[in-house]
């Protein structure tokens, strides 16, 4: 991978780091079974490496961010990519099996500025909380 392709790969991940930190915050807490499983998520359906994910999360990616530029980057990407971002958010929101009010309007900022149809959106829902249930440890109600 040349270096313009690393650094692009590295900005998607930021992408996605920020989507994700912005739904946990919202939910309150994240428990760490759901925290590995945002990393694991990066590197299995979005494709990111370790080094990705690293290199996203650093401070001289992450620091300057703001929610305005995660809506921005997330409209910009294909909606092949787009829908992953926003499904794999769903599933941080999912860990529970509850969606707080801010939880809720995180997911509509995103679903709006990637211009999602209902259907779209509703397919995301559903895979989010496929992957949500896969990832709860056996027996665990939260």
């Amino acid at each position: 991978m040349n270096d313009r392709e690393q650094k692009t790969s590295s900005e998607v991940a930021t992408l996605w780091f920020l989507a994700a930190r912005t739904m946990a915050v919202a939910g309150g807490e994240l428990p760490s079974v759901q925290e590995a499983a945002t990393g694991l998520y990066a590197q299995a359906i979005l494709g990111f490496t370790e080094e990705d994910c690293q290199q996203a999360k650093s401070p001289h990616q992450i620091d300057n961010k703001t929610l305005i530029d995660c809506l921005s980057g997330v409209r910009q990407l294909s909606k092949e990519l787009a829908e992953k971002i926003l499904t794999g958010v769903m599933m941080i929101s999912y860990a529970d099996r509850t969606m707080t009010p801010l939880e809720v309007r995180w997911a509509s900022m995103l679903a709006s500025a990637i211009e999602v149809t209902p259907d779209e959106f509703q397919k995301c829902c559903v895979n989010a909380r496929v992957i949500a249930s896969m990832l709860r440890p056996q027996g665990s109600q939260a």
